[in-house]
Protein backbone atom coordinates (compact mmCIF):
# COMPACT_ATOMS: atom_id res chain seq x y z
CA UNK A 1 0.00 0.00 0.00
CA UNK A 2 2.49 2.51 1.27
CA UNK A 3 5.27 2.62 -2.36
CA UNK A 4 6.12 5.53 -4.66
CA UNK A 5 3.17 4.45 -7.30
CA UNK A 6 0.62 4.88 -4.11
CA UNK A 7 2.20 8.34 -2.71
CA UNK A 8 2.23 9.64 -6.51
CA UNK A 9 -1.25 8.94 -7.14
CA UNK A 10 -2.03 10.44 -3.60
CA UNK A 11 0.15 13.90 -4.49
CA UNK A 12 -1.67 14.00 -7.79
CA UNK A 13 -5.42 13.45 -6.24
CA UNK A 14 -3.69 15.93 -3.34
CA UNK A 15 -2.82 18.66 -5.46
CA UNK A 16 -6.18 18.30 -7.45
CA UNK A 17 -8.74 18.19 -4.75
CA UNK A 18 -10.85 21.18 -4.39
CA UNK A 19 -9.87 22.25 -0.93
CA UNK A 20 -7.24 20.63 0.69
CA UNK A 21 -4.26 22.36 -0.98
CA UNK A 22 -6.61 25.92 -0.53
CA UNK A 23 -7.40 24.99 2.76
CA UNK A 24 -4.22 24.39 4.12
CA UNK A 25 -2.01 27.54 2.67
CA UNK A 26 -5.01 29.68 4.13
CA UNK A 27 -2.82 28.72 7.18
CA UNK A 28 0.21 28.14 6.02
CA UNK A 29 0.43 25.24 6.40
CA UNK A 30 4.15 23.16 5.38
CA UNK A 31 4.62 19.58 7.29
CA UNK A 32 6.38 16.25 6.18
CA UNK A 33 4.32 13.63 7.05
CA UNK A 34 5.22 10.20 7.54
CA UNK A 35 2.60 7.09 6.72
CA UNK A 36 4.09 3.80 8.57
CA UNK A 37 3.38 0.65 10.74
CA UNK A 38 3.16 0.62 14.49
CA UNK A 39 6.47 -1.12 15.52
CA UNK A 40 8.49 -0.06 12.53
CA UNK A 41 11.29 2.30 13.40
CA UNK A 42 10.66 4.67 10.43
CA UNK A 43 7.47 5.11 8.43
CA UNK A 44 7.12 3.69 4.89
CA UNK A 45 6.33 7.00 2.99
CA UNK A 46 6.28 10.58 2.88
CA UNK A 47 4.23 13.22 2.07
CA UNK A 48 6.06 16.55 1.75
CA UNK A 49 3.85 19.77 1.87
CA UNK A 50 4.28 23.57 1.12
CA UNK A 51 1.72 25.65 1.56
CA UNK A 52 -1.03 23.21 1.23
CA UNK A 53 0.42 21.87 -1.89
CA UNK A 54 2.03 18.16 -1.93
CA UNK A 55 5.51 18.99 -3.20
CA UNK A 56 6.92 15.31 -3.23
CA UNK A 57 5.58 11.90 -1.98
CA UNK A 58 7.81 9.36 -1.96
CA UNK A 59 9.33 6.48 -0.02
CA UNK A 60 10.89 8.08 3.60
CA UNK A 61 14.55 8.23 3.24
CA UNK A 62 15.26 10.29 6.85
CA UNK A 63 13.03 12.84 6.40
CA UNK A 64 12.83 14.88 9.59
CA UNK A 65 9.42 14.69 10.09
CA UNK A 66 6.57 16.88 11.71
CA UNK A 67 3.39 14.26 11.69
CA UNK A 68 4.13 10.52 12.08
CA UNK A 69 1.05 8.39 11.52
CA UNK A 70 0.80 4.50 12.55
CA UNK A 71 -1.47 2.11 12.12
CA UNK A 72 -0.77 -1.67 12.36
CA UNK A 73 -1.33 -2.91 8.31
CA UNK A 74 -4.89 -4.56 9.37
CA UNK A 75 -5.73 -0.88 10.44
CA UNK A 76 -4.49 0.22 7.43
CA UNK A 77 -6.77 -1.61 5.27
CA UNK A 78 -9.50 -1.34 7.18
CA UNK A 79 -9.68 2.22 6.79
CA UNK A 80 -8.71 2.46 2.78
CA UNK A 81 -11.81 0.21 2.76
CA UNK A 82 -14.17 1.77 5.27
CA UNK A 83 -12.84 5.31 5.06
CA UNK A 84 -12.61 7.19 7.75
CA UNK A 85 -14.55 10.19 9.39
CA UNK A 86 -14.62 11.91 12.70
CA UNK A 87 -15.96 8.98 14.67
CA UNK A 88 -14.05 6.74 13.49
CA UNK A 89 -10.65 8.59 13.84
CA UNK A 90 -11.60 9.60 17.25
CA UNK A 91 -12.44 5.80 18.16
CA UNK A 92 -8.95 5.24 16.06
CA UNK A 93 -7.01 7.30 18.11
CA UNK A 94 -8.85 6.80 21.66
CA UNK A 95 -8.08 2.61 21.33
CA UNK A 96 -4.48 3.28 20.16
CA UNK A 97 -5.07 1.68 16.57
CA UNK A 98 -4.28 4.75 14.97
CA UNK A 99 -1.05 6.52 16.50
CA UNK A 100 1.01 10.04 16.36
CA UNK A 101 4.29 9.81 17.13
CA UNK A 102 4.96 13.17 15.83
CA UNK A 103 2.60 15.83 15.69
CA UNK A 104 -0.49 17.51 17.80
CA UNK A 105 -3.63 15.52 17.34
CA UNK A 106 -5.15 17.94 19.86
CA UNK A 107 -4.64 20.82 18.06
CA UNK A 108 -5.50 19.02 14.43
CA UNK A 109 -8.92 17.95 15.51
CA UNK A 110 -9.86 21.25 17.26
CA UNK A 111 -9.08 23.54 13.96
CA UNK A 112 -11.46 23.31 11.05
CA UNK A 113 -8.64 24.08 8.29
CA UNK A 114 -6.85 21.36 9.71
CA UNK A 115 -9.10 18.35 10.37
CA UNK A 116 -11.01 18.83 7.48
CA UNK A 117 -8.33 18.33 5.15
CA UNK A 118 -7.04 15.15 7.48
CA UNK A 119 -10.33 13.45 6.68
CA UNK A 120 -10.50 14.09 3.57
CA UNK A 121 -6.90 12.94 2.86
CA UNK A 122 -8.19 9.95 3.97
CA UNK A 123 -10.74 10.12 0.81
CA UNK A 124 -7.96 10.30 -0.89
CA UNK A 125 -6.10 7.38 0.24
CA UNK A 126 -9.15 5.11 0.19
CA UNK A 127 -9.76 5.95 -3.63
CA UNK A 128 -6.07 5.15 -4.53
CA UNK A 129 -6.13 2.27 -2.82
CA UNK A 130 -9.29 1.05 -4.41
CA UNK A 131 -7.99 1.85 -8.09
CA UNK A 132 -5.23 0.06 -7.52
Amino acid sequence: MFNTQFMKKLQTLWNQDETIPSTLKSINFNANVGYGYQGKENPETVLIIKEGTASEAKVYEGETLDWDIRCSEDNWVYYMKNGMGMTTLGSAYTMGWMKFLKGDYFSMIKNPSMIGPFIKSFELMSKVYKDQ
